[in-house]
Order: structure tokens, then sequence, then C-alpha cells
């Protein structure tokens, strides 16, 4: 036969038709999920968050790919291949397929590499803004008359902060002390002190976070990022808060009896709202809680704040 009068039948068109518009629709419906997928997600609040979202919006893409074409793959053999009622017969013999093998070994790797390198980009763009390096070793001393403490000893010197961003307004530091159970946030250029944090809007902020009692965890969804706060060491947290409004701050370790109540609010304001509130505070500790606490949240910044008074 001669392939230049070769002619398709009307079955291998529709075949190659079916299988253009399969490919088609599942790269589509993958691509309108990964552009979607954050209406599952709280609104981002910083840069960092985006470059999060970005990596876990590829990762979506990617997986409904998967998830689809084996969908597609295993709906079309059920029908194509579907056995004859009255077809009692073994099927074919089948021993490996070197290709087939190779593809699909090849195919995870390729994958994994890629994602591999794009998660160690976006988080050495997260490190570079938040430079904390060594390794942590946890001691743990318990004596059971006297209760138990969890200590950390740094292997290396604490890291120095990184150079500040180029361009904007400089860095502003905030002192994030975590206690059972309640968090005090304290601004040391204006010595304010207080139960809730605000933050001004496109500024970088340095939270530099250390804990009195056990281990706490910083994490603010919106933010995405979060940070063990740990006794016996401080811990900095760079980000630029790039959405105003109100978050909650939640501790993610479990930190005693009432770890679930240990919540404190995020403000994130306008310059000119930012700078009439601090101008609004006291410099001393006298009245630190700006709207009501639960009962343990207040005696514990209570009971906290008292030393702070006399030194501020």
């Amino acid at each position: 036969m001669n392939r230049r009068n070769w002619i398709p039948s009307p079955t291998t068109v529709w075949r190659v038709l079916l299988l253009v518009g399969a490919v088609a629709a599942v790269v589509l419906i993958s691509l309108w999920f990964g552009k979607n997928v954050n209406i599952l997600l709280p609104g981002a609040g910083t840069a960092e968050a985006r470059a999060v979202d970005g990596l876990f919006r590829l990762m979506v893409v990617i997986a409904s790919i998967i998830t689809l074409s084996i969908l597609a793959f295993l709906v079309y053999a059920g029908f194509a291949f579907k056995r004859d009622p009255n077809d009692y017969s073994d099927g074919p013999p089948i021993d490996g397929s070197l290709p087939l093998e190779i593809t699909w070994t090849l195919i995870p790797v390729v994958l994994v590499a890629f994602l591999s390198i794009y998660s160690f980009d976006v988080y050495r763009q997260l490190t570079r803004s938040n430079p904390q390096v060594g390794g942590l070793h946890l001691h743990l001393f318990s004596n059971p008359f006297k209760g138990a403490r969890a200590q950390a000893a740094q292997v290396t010197d604490s890291p120095k902060l990184g150079p500040p961003r180029p361009g904007g307004p400089p860095p502003l530091t905030v002192n994030v002390e975590a206690v059972q159970w309640a968090w005090i946030f304290t601004y040391p250029d204006s010595k304010v002190t207080g139960s809730e944090l605000h933050l001004p809007l496109n500024r970088p902020v340095i939270l530099k976070m250390t804990a009195k009692d056990v281990i706490h965890g910083f994490w603010v969804p919106e933010f995405r990022l979060k940070q063990d706060v740990i006794p016996g060491r401080t811990s900095e947290l760079r980000i630029l808060p790039t959405r105003p409004g109100q978050y909650v701050l939640e501790c993610t370790q479990l930190c005693g009896t009432y770890h679930g109540v240990m919540r404190a609010t995020v403000f994130v304001d306008k310059p000119a709202d930012f700078d009439k509130w601090l101008r609004s505070q006291s410099s001393t500790a006298s009245q630190p809680v700006e709207k009501p606490l639960s009962p343990v949240a207040s005696a514990a910044l209570v009971r906290h704040l008292k030393p702070l008074k006399g030194s501020l």
C-alpha cells in the first residue's frame, strides 16, 4: 500500500480525536484546579506566603494531571477491554514490558527532581529573609518533685540578622515572648508592651521570639510560616506583611492544659494607622491588654508582665 495514498479510517480518526480531547481536558481541568485551589486556603497575608502558594499551586497541577490521567486510563480500560460474559478463557500471558517500566520509572524521577529543585529555590527565598542556621539539641531535665523543664542548646552560635531588604523602610523589630498560655509583644524602640501584635503594611518585620517555660509554636495561617519558640533561645522570623486585616496567631505545640486558648490577635495596619496606634499606647506595661482576654490568658499576662513594669 502506498503511504501517500493512505487515508485513516473513521475509527482511527475518532480515536485520535478522543485521545487529543482527553489530554486537553486533563490539562485544562488540572490548570483550573491549580488556579483556584487557593479558595481552600486563607488569603495570603505576606510576601513569603505568595512564594509558598506558588509552589503549592504547581504541585496541585502536577498531582491533578497524574490523578486524572490514571482515572482516564482506568475508565478506558474498563470499557475497551471488557470481557464477554461467556468468555472464560485466560488472558494473554504478558511477562513485563521494558519500555513501559522505563517510562513509569523515569517520569516520577523527573517530576521529583523538578519539584525538589523548585522547593529548594522557594526555601532559599524564605531563608534569605529568615537566616536561621545550625542545628538544635533538645535536653530534657526531669525531676518528679520539681517538675520538668525543656532547654535547648544551640550547636553553633545564634546567627546574626541578615542585611535588610534593599530599598523601602527599615525593618521593625518586635520581641515576642510566649508564656503559658499567652503571647506578649514588646516594641523595643517605643517601649510598648501588649497582648496584640500590630504590624505595619509593606514594611519588613523582624520577630525575635523566645519562650519562658516550655516549647510553643508561632503560627499565623495567612503568613504560611511557622516557627517553634524555644526556652533559652531567641528565634528570628522575618516577614513582609502585604495585606491589611486582622489575623489569628495560634500556638502549634501542645504546651499544657490551656494550650487550646493560647491565641492572640494580629493586626496588619496601614502605616499611618500603625503610627497612630503606637503613639496611643503607653510606654509602660500598666495596661497591656487592648481587649478582654480569656481568664487564663489574662492571668498569664499579669503574672509575667509585673517584672517588666519596673524595667521599662
